[in-house]
């Protein structure tokens, strides 16, 4: 997978995730917001009158990527350590101009069904993630689709026995958007709270013990 290049333009793209998500990301954003109102105060506080307190926020401001990660920077980190399992690293076939207007079409593809409640959210992200994200999903998504329309069991269907109504759900859960990764990737690499930690989640890499 390609490294993170800072000095690629971005674009807005929107995704359907988790409420829970978006709840937590907007718990985060209050909290930096009124971290870096602090932050700020105290660096004009601690000045003694050298630094203005509009001069501070600028700072602040100029501060924040290494400070107070953007919810788009979340989002990103994220996508890209799912991009990176084994799963889904490749590498892929890259895709046709057709495939690729293909993918931008929005609409109910085939796909699991997801068992949250979703709400939809934009972010300024790198348009080469987001291509990855699409021929990541693609790519995988080849095979079972291919063995889903052999098998006749493209589209669901009350008159699927139960046999085939397994194998359907095999098949589907193989199948994969470019936002249920983005979901999948928030899942195991989001900022939960060490409390919160969902199953799924990687587990974290201990603290190396001192002495």
């Amino acid at each position: 997978m390609k490294e993170k290049n800072p000095n690629e333009p971005r674009r807005t793209y929107s995704f359907a995730i988790d409420v829970q998500h978006a709840s937590r990301f907007t718990a985060i954003r209050k909290k930096q917001r009124r971290a870096m109102a602090y932050w700020a105060s105290e660096l004009a506080s601690n000045s003694k009158g050298r630094i203005t307190r509009t001069e501070a926020r600028l700072e602040a401001r100029r501060r924040r990527p290494e400070l107070w990660p953007t919810l788009d920077e979340y989002v990103e980190h994220a996508a890209r350590q799912r991009l990176a399992e084994e799963d889904l690293v490749g590498p892929w076939e890259p895709l046709t101009a057709e495939e690729e207007q293909a993918a931008t079409l929005s609409g109910r593809g085939i796909g699991k069904n997801y068992p949250g409640v979703l709400i939809t959210r934009a972010y300024d992200l790198p348009p080469s993630l987001i291509r990855d994200l699409r021929t990541a999903a693609i790519r995988v998504s080849e095979k079972p689709l291919a063995e889903l329309e052999e098998l006749g069991l493209l589209y669901n269907s009350l008159d699927y026995d139960l046999e085939e109504q397994e194998r359907r759900a095999e098949l589907v859960e193989q199948v994969f958007s470019a936002p249920r990764i983005v979901r999948q990737a928030l899942e195991r690499y989001g900022p939960w709270p060490p409390d919160e930690r969902p199953p799924s989640a990687p587990p974290e890499t201990p603290e190396p013990q001192a002495g």
